[in-house]
Order: C-alpha cells, then sequence, then structure tokens
C-alpha cells in the first residue's frame, strides 16, 4: 500500500470515529451553552437570597435541567401527569403563533419516539425518486383505492430520518424486506455503511 493510500485510509478510518464523539459533545455544549446564560442567572439569585453570598457552580443550569427532564419524564408516565399536560397543550394550542411553533417542535421530536416507530409495520425497497432507483421505506398503513391495494410508505432521508416523504404506492410495485425496522434506521443513519442483509425477501 502506497503512502498516500495508507494516510487517507487511516485518516478516513479516525474521521468515522470522531465524528459521532465530535457531534455529541457539541450537541451537549449547544444544550449547556442554551441553559446556563438562562438558568444561571436565576440559581446565582436564588443562592444569593439563601446564604446572603453570590457565587455559582459552572453547569449547574445543564445539571437542573437534566434533573427537570428527568422528574418531567416521570411525572408524565402517570395518569395525572398526562391528564396535567393534555390541559397545558391545549392552552398553548389556543395561543396564536405559539400554537404553530410548538405543534411543529412536538411533531418533530415525537416523529422517531418509541410509539411512533411501532407504527412502522414493515421494511420494503421504493423505487424513489424515480423508476429505475430504490430506497428504503416503512410502510405506515395497508388500504384499498378503488378496490386496489395500496401502502402508505414513509420514505425517510439520511442521515437524520426524522422528516420524509409519505406515499401511496400500489401493493404490487413494492419489495418487501424480511429487515426490522431498527435495523433499516441503522442502516439508514450510517448511510448506508452498516452491514444489513438485503438478501432475504418476502413475497406478499
Amino acid at each position: 500500500m502506497s503512502v498516500g493510500k495508507h494516510l487517507k485510509s487511516k485518516f478516513l478510518t479516525g474521521l468515522f470515529i470522531l465524528i459521532p464523539v465530535i457531534a455529541t459533545i457539541y450537541i451537549v455544549y449547544v444544550i449547556i451553552s442554551f441553559f446556563e446564560p438562562v438558568i444561571g442567572p436565576i440559581i446565582r439569585n436564588i443562592l444569593f437570597r439563601v446564604t446572603g453570598r453570590e457565587f455559582y457552580i459552572p453547569g449547574t443550569g445543564f445539571l437542573l435541567f437534566v434533573i427537570v427532564t428527568y422528574i418531567t419524564g416521570t411525572v408524565a408516565s402517570n395518569y395525572f401527569g398526562k391528564t396535567a399536560l393534555a390541559r397545558g397543550e391545549r392552552i398553548l394550542q389556543r395561543i396564536p403563533v405559539i400554537k404553530t411553533i410548538y405543534g411543529s417542535v412536538k411533531e418533530m421530536t415525537e416523529a422517531f419516539s418509541s410509539d411512533k416507530v411501532k407504527s412502522f409495520k414493515e421494511t420494503v425497497l421504493i423505487e424513489f425518486p424515480f423508476k429505475g432507483r430504490f430506497t428504503i421505506g416503512f410502510v405506515t398503513r395497508r388500504l384499498q383505492i378503488n378496490s386496489l391495494n395500496f401502502c402508505a410508505v414513509f420514505v425517510p432521508p439520511t442521515p437524520i430520518p426524522t422528516a420524509g416523504f409519505l406515499i401511496m404506492v400500489p401493493e404490487s410495485e413494492l419489495i418487501f424486506l424480511d429487515m426490522s425496522v431498527d435495523a433499516a434506521l441503522k442502516y439508514l443513519i450510517s448511510l448506508g455503511r452498516a452491514r444489513i442483509d438485503f438478501s432475504c425477501e418476502k413475497t406478499t
């Protein structure tokens, strides 16, 4: 192997290892940078009133965010919490502009929650974006249109499959794969680098 190929190979290997690490660190940094200026002064003011001294430990805002997020998840898991959140959402949905922003953000964050992923019934290959080219899709529903069997297929983009296209396709034009939804999502997120077996197909 030449020096150039060796350097290129090792560089790409290191790059693919570092990208997830750097992305994770960056996301955590963005979260901290967002919450620290907002929560920091509040905590500093509370501590000053309680202790009579003004001090603040960097990172406390982020820690408080983690705690509040955990408590919110715990509360939302029971009946009373769900009821309270539902009432709060109804109030937000009555406020102009706010209801649009909140609704859009909520739909985006819920797009790939565990309940939504469970709605993906089967993994298929679909001709998209034009004939002769195939991509992975997920069947979300089967239905009949003019006595013909159709499938509603969600086609996500890569590498962040949080949005995409919903396409109505005749069932006969789909290639059904013997592949779990989790495996297909892993393949999409990895930009095709994950080892997935496409040879096992099932006919319908």
